[in-house]
């Protein structure tokens, strides 16, 4: 048979998602690295914001990656303008950022991210993101994601140095994902406002809690007269914000 004849019958081989990673941190981009073994990622990485724009516009990637620090053109300003052109429109966002308040997870989900997830947030956090991000896009490549049970991901983290003091109560809630979200697991009830009385428009959900066993959910919406609601299911108390 000969090397033509072959090579017809090898099994066509599905195209490695690509993956742009944006952060300025270069210990940060090498864990990613870790996590997206160049065997069955395309990564491409960069530290500054204006060349990550132009980078995902020449090559349109099946997800980006990103911080909201950056150089020249910050992780807000980098969504707004990916989801503005119409090559990246649909590319599914996923914003890592080191400010914990709920105002900029909100501004990240305004802009156009996908899922947002908050530093300090573990490997297994950011690989579950990107899976679930490339199988709400639709492309088709999440298969290739590792499935790795329990979400326990084993990577090299590179040096660091150790902190002052240890923290106690951060060890049940270390690998427990807080992020803010447009599809929450439980659905946003319909709600009314108590002041005029017009239907409230949902806008995003913030997940939050201890740990996985004691996770809370407080969905936002918007009165068109009356300001931003806060519904938190736990307690079924709705509040103007």
């Amino acid at each position: 048979m000969s090397i033509e004849s072959r090579s017809r019958q090898l099994p066509e081989l599905a195209p490695r998602p690509s993956i742009l990673i944006v952060d300025a941190d270069a210990d940060t981009r090498a864990l990613y690295r870790a996590i997206f073994p160049p065997h069955l990622y395309d990564v491409e990485e960069s530290d500054d914001g204006a060349i990550a724009l132009g980078r995902a516009i020449a090559r349109r990637p099946d997800l980006v990656i990103t911080e909201t620090h950056l150089s020249r053109i910050d992780g807000f300003s980098l969504c707004r303008m990916l989801r503005a052109d119409p090559l990246t429109r649909s590319v599914p966002i996923v914003v890592v950022t080191s400010a914990a308040s709920h105002g900029d997870g909100a501004r990240a989900m305004q802009a156009g991210a996908s899922q947002v997830l908050v530093k300090p947030c573990d490997p297994a956090d950011v690989a579950s993101a990107a899976r679930h991000a490339l199988a709400r896009s639709g492309s088709g490549r999440e298969a290739s994601i590792h499935e790795v049970p329990g979400e326990q991901l084993k990577v090299e983290r590179p040096i660091a140095p150790a902190p002052a003091a240890p923290i106690k109560t951060r060890g049940r809630s270390r690998g427990f994902q807080r992020h803010v979200t447009t599809t929450p697991a439980a659905a946003p009830p319909a709600l009314r406002c108590p002041r005029c009385d017009e239907g409230l428009a949902y806008q995003h959900s913030h997940i939050g809690g201890v740990n996985a066993e004691s996770v809370e959910q407080w969905d936002y919406f918007q009165c068109r007269q009356c300001g931003i609601y806060q519904y938190r299911h736990r307690t079924r108390k709705l509040k103007r914000t």
